[in-house]
């Protein structure tokens, strides 16, 4: 990661119009006192100015609110999943968080027609597994567009066709917190007359970075269900 800010160090952040202008660094200097970073550079700080490296701090040049702010970033921030945009800001997710997503199929829906789409989070990364009887209206769940689009694909690709279908949500103790399961409705099906929902269903304690996966509509209507007397 420090290569990575290394290489994207920017003197200052452009206006609009203005040349861009990048400060080629070959080795990471304290700005105080000038010593050089050794090793993995336990304790320093990268001086950021609205997400852009600017400068270091070596640990003996840091003020006591410099050391601070630090140490509440290491215990909130990932550091092992930081990376550079393309505009040269530097983004580290939160702990737990994720910051890609991944698409593909699992098994138990290959046994299962019942499940239309799986949702897990393994940090860094929101995992959604989707199959062929999957809603392709399902996509629009998420709250980014760059999830809509990587699910949108996979489920073009896996042939989901558009449906109609509303959704219900159902609160599960038995699911685990970084799971989301979205499933056909036999169990509201009255009479042998199926309710047209697809049911949602995840843990009372879900993790709070899976849930913000989701579109706020969507995310509130979860939130909801989890309090519903």
């Amino acid at each position: 990661m420090w290569d990575a800010i290394k290489r994207k160090r920017r003197s200052h952040q452009p206006e609009p119009e203005e040349v861009e202008e990048v400060e080629e660094v070959t080795d990471i200097v304290c700005d105080r006192c000038k010593r050089p970073m050794q090793g993995e550079g336990d304790g320093w700080n990268v001086v950021l100015d609205k997400g852009y490296a600017i400068g270091y701090l070596c640990p003996d040049c840091q003020t006591g609110e410099e050391n601070a702010e630090a140490e509440v970033h290491e215990a909130t921030l990932d550091y092992s999943a930081g990376r550079v945009d393309e505009d040269g800001r530097v983004r580290w997710p939160a702990k737990g968080a994720w910051n890609s997503v991944s698409t593909g199929t699992h098994g138990v829906m290959r046994e299962n027609k019942a499940i239309h789409m799986l949702v897990s989070l393994e940090p860094p990364v929101l995992c959604v597994a989707v199959g062929p009887q999957s809603d392709a209206r399902l996509s629009g769940l998420f709250r980014t567009e760059t999830c809509k689009k990587a699910v949108q694909e996979a489920m073009s690709s896996k042939g989901a066709r558009p449906g109609t279908r509303d959704l219900a949500y159902l609160v599960d103790s038995g699911m685990d917190s970084t799971d989301v399961w979205v499933v056909e409705d036999h169990v509201m099906a009255v009479g042998g007359i199926d309710s047209h929902k697809l049911v949602v269903i995840y843990s009372p304690d879900i993790d709070p970075h899976l849930l913000d996966a989701f579109a706020p509509e969507y995310a509130d209507s979860m939130r909801e269900a989890i309090h519903a007397p």
